[in-house]
């Protein structure tokens, strides 16, 4: 099951689907605005609301990969020698 929505999430990824959730669901909030459609504008906020999230996800990926070291040598103590 991880598997499957880590491949859709590199798919959406590769398609810069997060940036184009937000450019559709702004254009549908306008849309919503202008004809006074107020169930539109709840439909596509959701689609602002999922593109942000990506977005969001990503940065904090990026960000976590950046800041963390992952050198686990500092972190450990050298392994106590033993002499024969």
């Amino acid at each position: 099951m991880m598997d499957k929505i880590k491949y859709y999430y590199k798919k959406a990824k590769e398609k810069e689907v997060d940036n184009y959730l937000i450019k559709l669901g702004v254009l549908g909030v306008i849309i919503g605005i202008v004809f006074s459609l107020s169930i539109v504008n709840q439909i596509f906020a959701w689609f602002i609301l999922i593109g942000f999230c990506i977005k969001l996800y990503d940065f904090t990926e990026e960000i976590e990969r950046n800041i963390i070291p992952y050198d686990f040598n500092k972190l450990l103590p050298p392994p106590s020698k033993k002499s024969n």
